[in-house]
């Protein structure tokens, strides 16, 4: 009899583990299929999951962003050169359309800059197309492009044009960069190329005479490769290098020769960033131009770069940046090539939701190659954007130029710009 009463109680006990809810949290001893505490039903969770709800991957929203704006300004400048001042109408619209994937998003915009002088002459400052995009091969590794098309006209009172030209060229140009970024751990690796093409058309004078610039088009391919080593988690070392071509159309009429040059750079530096308060970047290196033609002397030059942003809360941002170039010498008579070094400076305040002031300052000194002939260039500019409604904003800017190039008289730039801007 007390053999059957333990029995009893035995199975009495094993009912009510079997029947309390898995639900609640407590250990179930036998099990009851719907959790994994029984893992013969579940099978091995490491390599089947067959009773596991399918969770489809996120897709962000597959239509296109599309935004707008369309600036209208009038203003009056003064060149410097003793001639009356110019009023100007001048149209900047804007479209771009952007869409976003899970590996990454493409983006294609149209703007331009129309201007009309009172005096009755239009011209289309410029029309830009561009259109890129960034593509994720996997968690490591990102591919990117980038193409450009544009369209531009310089006003002919410029400091690079002659008193007596009527209509600067018009000039097109195009290029487009593609690269490869990899992530190695403590490194990182970037390689990149590139190739562009410049065409000038003619300079039309006062008397309707014209000058031909066939021998400022250029055709450019270039590549170069740039590998970090991370520091201390936000401080990378890096080194920089790249070789580009440049061939020209036809020779230069003043050296009677083609212009044609490799030019090859490396630089190596530091980049910083704290989290989204500060960043820095600073490089330093070495610069040489090959020129193709061996009546011309090649020469070589020291690389400064450096940039940095400051955004110690919501309401200010700082900026500026130091920078190198090589570039082409232009029109300039008996120069093979042309180098600037320029810094820049933006200060951004948001007084309230409404009111934006900016203010920016720049400095610039270019040697031209081959010729003794320096230009150098300093100014600064204020403006303010004031929100007048969801969809439009008043804005005003000054700004003030000096530019020095030897042999000719400095000239001082003065322009008011005031203006309204229409936006999505």
């Amino acid at each position: 009899m007390r053999t059957r009463r333990a029995g009893i109680a035995v199975s009495a006990m094993a009912l009510t583990l079997l029947a309390f809810p898995a639900a609640a949290g407590e250990f179930t001893l036998l099990g009851d299929g719907s959790t994994t505490n029984n893992a013969g039903l579940l099978g091995n969770p490491a390599v089947d999951c067959a009773n596991c709800v399918a969770t489809p991957p996120y897709e962000p929203d597959q239509s296109l962003d599309f935004d707008w704006s369309l600036g209208l300004r009038g203003g009056i400048k003064d060149d410097g050169t003793g001639a009356a001042p110019t009023y100007e109408l001048i149209a900047l619209p804007s479209v771009t359309l952007k869409h976003q994937t899970i590996r990454g998003g493409y983006d294609v915009g149209v703007s331009g800059e129309l201007g009309y002088d009172v005096d009755g002459s239009a011209r289309i400052g410029s029309i830009t197309g561009t259109a890129g995009g960034e593509y994720k091969l996997d968690a490591l590794t990102t591919l990117a492009g980038r193409g450009t098309l544009r369209a531009s006209q310089d006003k002919p009172d410029g400091p690079d044009y002659a008193s007596n030209v009527a209509a600067a060229p018009i000039v097109i140009s195009g290029d487009g960069e593609v690269s490869a970024a990899r992530d190695l751990g403590a490194f990182n690796l970037a390689v990149r190329g590139r190739a562009a093409r410049e065409i000038y058309g003619e300079t039309t004078y006062d008397d309707d005479s014209t000058t031909d610039n066939t021998f400022q088009n250029t055709t450019g391919y270039g590549a170069g490769a740039r590998l970090g080593y991370e520091l201390t988690p936000g401080l990378v070392a890096f080194v920089d290098v790249e070789a580009d071509y440049l061939a020209y159309d036809v020779p230069s009429p003043s050296l009677l020769v083609k212009l044609d040059n490799v030019t090859y750079a490396g630089r190596g530096g530091l980049s910083a960033r704290f989290s989204e308060t500060l960043e820095l970047e600073g490089s330093l290196g070495l610069g040489y131009t090959d020129l193709s033609d061996g009546t011309l002397s090649d020469f070589s030059a020291v690389l400064y770069d450096a940039k940095a942003t400051f955004r110690p809360d919501e309401t200010l941002t700082l900026t500026g940046a130091f920078t190198t170039t090589i570039s082409q010498p232009g029109t300039t008579s008996g120069a093979t090539a042309k180098l600037t070094y320029a810094a820049t400076g933006q200060v951004e305040y948001l007084v309230n939701p409404w009111l934006k002031l900016r203010a920016d300052a720049q400095w610039s000194e270019a040697h031209y190659q081959g010729i003794d002939s320096d230009e150098y260039k300093w100014g600064f500019g204020a403006g303010a954007d004031y929100l007048l409604n969801e969809h439009t904003d008043l804005t005003a800017d000054y700004s003030f130029l000096r530019t020095e190039k030897t042999p000719d008289p400095a000239t001082d730039e003065h322009q008011v710009t005031l203006g309204v801007k229409f936006h999505r």
